[in-house]
């Protein structure tokens, strides 16, 4: 069975097809790239994925469920994107904290090992990172929860070519450690 269905899937903004009649299967336990140039529908299919938005037309199903406002599929997944926000006042080292509270497949040790690896101190408030910082934050969020399904949207956006590589193999390394449903969306096209 497929982790992701989609039948003729539409989203429309007004007069505007973000997405229309998309037919295709997402594997499940597999990594799966959704490339292509801004304005493309990348994220509102990803949304439309986390339940997020409600298609216009066409048929979504998610580990063969509706995913639109499914409290049981949303505890399943994570959705990482610049938009994702932390309570002010937290540090980095208190945000994993939290995670570990919410996420039972929340992998502590590696968040530690990954933090300390690209130089993220835990006391640090996420309001004082760079934009790079702050998106390979999220990024190692998005890696240690372990959740089913893990939805990353433009997860490098700021990270430097180095950090971006990194990220890419810390990603491989612990995918092959928990196999799961990854998806990971991209403009850049190299």
């Amino acid at each position: 069975m497929p982790a992701i269905t989609c039948l003729d899937l539409t989203k429309t903004y007004g007069k505007t097809d973000a997405l229309h009649k998309l037919n295709c299967t997402l594997a499940e336990d597999a990594i799966t790239g959704i490339i292509g140039p801004n304005g493309a529908g990348k994220t509102t299919l990803l949304k439309c994925i986390a339940g997020y938005y409600r298609p216009s037309s066409g048929t979504l199903r998610v580990f063969d469920r509706d995913p639109y406002d499914d409290l049981t599929l949303s505890a399943a997944m994570v959705f990482v994107d610049e938009t994702m926000t932390f309570p002010d006042g937290q540090t980095l080292g208190q945000i994993f904290a939290s995670c570990r509270r919410f996420y039972t497949g929340w992998d502590q040790s590696l968040a530690e090992k990954l933090l300390d690896y690209f130089g993220l101190p835990a006391d640090r408030l996420p309001q004082a990172l760079s934009k790079g910082m702050l998106s390979t934050f999220r990024s190692i969020i998005g890696l240690c929860v372990h959740t089913p399904l893990t939805i990353l949207d433009e997860p490098t956006t700021g990270m430097d070519s180095g950090v971006r590589q990194d990220f890419y193999r810390a990603l491989l390394k612990d995918y092959l450690a928990h196999p799961r449903t990854i998806l990971i969306s991209s403009h850049l096209l190299a």
